[in-house]
């Protein structure tokens, strides 16, 4: 069983520190070297812990949550309670000694990849690390190449995501069971840099693409989004944003920033960036700048740029060629059995995957594999002067129907998105806005 959040990495490391500080000083423990020594490296693990949640909470406010960090220890204090510092550090140290993944969900985000993920986990797949204490983050995606982790995106690292080697060879060669390894970070599909990195850290895998009507997507985004700007200050982040202008204050404004000359050059460096360090050798510096992390110009400055499947799907194809990934539509995985089909796309570009299936077969382990996928990550209730317009909504149809005949080329099917879509523009939902909320705003 887990430990409680309170008792787990560097706050139990705290705890733990402060217990054997106060019966060293009680006379409690006996002083001889051995301990004495024991103690002293407990507290160097407990200052670099300590200095790592810092850093990574001025970074992350500022990328993440895209405001200017303050010095509030409160706040600090509920940053340190959803994170895993020392496991980050420790995972970047043992990186040489992980395994890469065998296969991506790259997203787009607001498509059901959290459902799908889960699904995978069902059967038996293995997710990622994530810096993140969060049900809808923990075992689905890694934050990785949108740069999470201090902006540091290298190839080789990206490892520290995933499990030891000689874990997954005694799973597989020891227990005999297949164990299929899997990132479901779905900000991957729309980073510009990502796919040249992706390819140079983990060129055998195979890619889920996960498509959903940008009419659709893109309100889903924005309301989740604002909800973690919600919650972001009710957190005690404030309102210190980096960017005049920004958080767009509707729908409207979003798509508009989206369509803007700067944002569309930030895009443009960020895919030069990748190019550039995917081209690196050797362990020379790879980190990506602050103002392109984690989607350039922020969040809410993406949508244009996740409307456009085709330009994003090409940077894939084109590093790990069309024959490695799979597609799946949000239509697909609504029906009963929708996970099951898209485990299957994937599992015939997964070897490992494949096994698995058949090993759950054999065993009579299989899960019911016509049931509804259930809705994991539903977008906030936001207040009615934040909600879309219906006009702003329905001018997404004409906007991208050039983009959308280019995708069903693309990728050789008709996606019926010309048609009236199924679910009102205005669909609300009663979840609230916390902190599983707020990190898969962040990147998923």
């Amino acid at each position: 069983a887990m430990l409680p959040i309170w008792a787990s990495d560097l706050r139990g490391a705290l705890l733990g520190f402060g217990v054997l500080l106060a019966a060293d000083a009680a006379g409690i423990s006996r002083a001889e070297i051995l301990p004495r020594v024991f103690l002293a490296l407990w507290g160097v693990v407990c200052l670099a812990g300590l200095l790592f949640s810092i850093a990574f909470y001025i970074h992350t406010t500022r990328t993440v949550f895209n405001r200017r960090p303050n010095l509030n220890l409160r706040t600090y204090w509920r940053h340190l309670m959803i994170t895993r510092p020392l496991e980050t550090m420790w995972r970047f140290l043992t990186a040489p000694l992980r395994v890469q993944p065998d296969f991506q969900i790259l997203g787009e985000v607001r498509t059901g990849t959290t459902s799908v993920a889960a699904r995978l986990r069902d059967l038996g797949c293995i997710g990622p690390f994530s810096p993140w204490i969060a049900p809808l983050a923990s075992d689905k995606e890694s934050f990785y190449f949108i740069g999470h982790y201090f902006g540091w995106v290298h190839p080789y690292t990206y490892r520290m995501c995933f499990p030891l080697k000689i874990t997954m060879w005694f799973r597989r060669r020891v227990l005999g069971r297949p164990s299929p390894v899997f990132d479901a970070c779905a900000s991957h599909l729309n980073a510009p840099w990502a796919a040249a990195l992706m390819r140079r850290a983990c060129p055998e895998a195979a890619l889920l693409v996960q498509l959903r009507r940008q009419r659709e997507q893109h309100v889903s985004w924005w309301k989740l989004e604002m909800g973690a700007q919600l919650w972001a200050a009710g957190m005690g982040m404030g309102q210190d944003f980096l960017h005049e202008g920004y958080p767009p204050r509707s729908f409207r404004e979003a798509l508009e920033l989206s369509r803007s000359a700067r944002v569309r050059a930030l895009y443009e460096e960020g895919e030069r960036a990748g190019a550039r360090l995917a081209a690196f050798g050797g362990m020379r510096c790879a980190r990506l700048p602050e103002r392109l992390l984690p989607f350039p110009g922020g969040q809410l400055a993406a949508f244009e740029h996740m409307g456009h499947y085709t330009e994003n799907i090409r940077r894939y194809a084109d590093a790990f060629g069309m024959g490695r990934l799979a597609f799946v539509e949000m239509s697909e995985l609504s029906q009963p059995g929708g996970a099951d089909l898209a485990a299957r796309r994937i599992a015939a570009l997964v070897p490992e995957l494949a096994r698995l299936k058949r090993v759950n077969e054999a065993s009579g382990s299989t899960v019911a594999s016509d049931v509804l996928l259930p809705k994991l990550n539903s977008s906030p209730e936001l207040p009615p002067d934040l909600e879309p317009t219906a006009a702003d909504i329905d001018s997404l149809s004409a906007h991208y129907a050039t983009e959308n005949k280019k995708l069903c080329e693309l990728i050789g099917r008709e996606l019926g998105w010309g048609k009236p879509s199924p679910t009102s523009s205005t669909e609300k939902s009663s979840v609230a806005p916390g902190p599983a909320t707020a990190q898969r705003a962040a990147g998923g």
